[in-house]
């Protein structure tokens, strides 16, 4: 005699199918979106030579060490896609950046270079290559003109915290109340200039009729 199968078993074999399935399809996902990311993080990080001498160029001209080198490598990547041959104006750069000295000192010897520092410092600041309708955005937020009043006025578009910050007590700056050394007083009101009442004419005298004035006799009935 056979031994009878449980009605529920094909039933059970399906349900944990399905749901091995389920669960490999979603690891997989898990593992395929680290992946990408670390990759692309690595690849982000992964500076070429080109990269590095953009970086350090950018750091002289706009005097900031601080500047961020995954936006860096973006920056250099979209001057080269618009401006054909921009990796020899780098090497050109290069060459005047690598005597040192402040970015006012830069420009002063840049001599023909100077409008590719100019046009390099407005990409820092104002986060796109070029100054036009559809250039290539490549920062926004990070961008350099918004980062001196970053703590006290919030880039556009961009808000502090909940609906209604703006009501709150503004953060501090970090700047002092009273100035750190003496105001110069102002100077002394000048002098007001005296005014006199000209000189006025002598009121007349009353002018006395030469002849009695006419009276009209009254006139009689008869």
């Amino acid at each position: 005699m056979s031994k009878a199968r449980h009605p529920s078993a094909p039933v059970q074999q399906s349900v944990l199918g399905r749901r091995s399935l389920l669960l490999g399809t979603i690891m997989g996902s898990i593992s395929v979106a680290v992946g990408s990311s670390v990759l692309g993080k690595a690849g982000a990080l992964a500076a070429t030579p080109l990269d590095e001498t953009f970086l350090a160029i950018s750091q002289a001209i706009t005097g900031r060490q601080d500047l961020d080198p995954v936006l860096s490598s973006r920056l250099c990547a979209a001057m080269q896609a618009t401006f054909p041959g921009y990796a020899g104006t780098i090497q050109a750069l290069a060459s005047v950046t690598a005597q040192g000295g402040q970015p006012r000192e830069i420009l002063e010897r840049s001599g023909d270079l100077k409008k590719a520092f100019l046009a390099l410092n407005a990409a820092w600041y104002t986060g796109s290559v070029e100054d036009r309708t559809g250039a290539p955005m490549v920062a926004y937020y990070n961008a350099l003109m918004y980062q001196p009043t970053k703590d006290g006025l919030p880039v556009p578009t961009y808000c502090f915290a909940r609906p209604g910050w703006w009501t709150e007590t503004p953060p501090a700056l970090g700047i002092p109340i009273h100035a750190p050394l003496p105001a110069t007083p102002p100077p002394p009101a000048p002098l007001g200039v005296e005014s006199k009442t000209p000189p006025q004419s002598p009121p007349l005298k009353p002018i006395t009729p030469s002849s009695p004035p006419y009276v009209p006799k009254p006139r009689q009935e008869h």
